[in-house]
């Protein structure tokens, strides 16, 4: 099972990563359940989300938070922040970015779904923001596979949202690169450029068909599974 994860976090005791196809479309819950168990993770213990492309991230931070949370039916958001021990979440992407953000010490971990909307909405910067309120910690991240610049293509209108920073003009067509936009976010909520990590482009959802699910380059509704788990 291949697992794209930082080792920044795996040296803070937090189990995360974003898990390739070859385990299968974690839509499928089944499959889900055995990635998690196959890590010696309780499936029971990971939360879940309806992912709307917008802005909102859910906090457990206390059991009270956690109360809450199994009380309600539905969940509509796109991006978590944890700090109870043994408690984790899980989000699903096929071209969008799984973001990574954690305060240095370990203490709080977030976890976005950044889909070029979302990014729009500015989600990660007020994920880093959010954090901020908790801790005087420095902030890491990692941002995880996703489509690259050489594959996300745009028309103007989408490219119009975007920092000219982030809009590349190539062969007559346009482009977004994501990292760009999610880094320079990243930067004005005070994270340190040197603190941010970034896949290379083997890690492009679009291009690498062997690792990945894409839902730009074959429609499809299969999602790679990202995770994040406080032991």
């Amino acid at each position: 099972m291949n697992i794209y994860s930082d080792e920044r976090l795996i040296n803070l005791g937090i189990i995360s990563g974003t898990v390739g196809r070859d385990f299968g479309s974690a839509r499928d819950k089944e499959i889900a359940a055995k990635i998690f168990e196959s890590l010696g993770i309780p499936p029971t213990k990971i939360l879940g989300l309806k992912q709307v492309h917008g802005d909102k991230i859910i906090s457990i931070n206390t059991e009270e938070d956690l109360k809450n949370y199994k009380a309600q039916n539905l969940h509509e958001a796109d991006g978590w922040l944890l700090s109870l021990p043994q408690t984790g979440a899980m989000i699903l992407t096929a071209d969008c970015v799984p973001l990574y953000l954690w305060s240095a010490n370990g203490k709080y971990v977030s976890l976005t779904h950044c889909g070029w909307r979302g990014v729009v909405q500015e989600l990660p910067k007020k994920a880093a923001e959010l954090i901020k309120t908790k801790t005087t910690e420095k902030l890491q991240a990692y941002i995880g596979p996703h489509i690259k610049d050489c594959c996300f293509e745009v028309k103007e209108d989408v490219a119009s949202k975007f920092p000219k920073e982030a809009v590349i003009h190539r062969n007559n067509k346009i482009f977004v690169d994501l990292d760009k936009a999610i880094i320079l976010q990243l930067k004005a909520a005070g994270v340190d450029e040197s603190e941010i990590k970034t896949g290379c482009h083997c890690q492009c959802t679009s291009c690498n068909k062997r690792d990945f699910f894409s839902y730009r380059r074959d429609g499809t509704k299969d999602a790679q599974l990202s995770f994040i788990y406080k032991l």
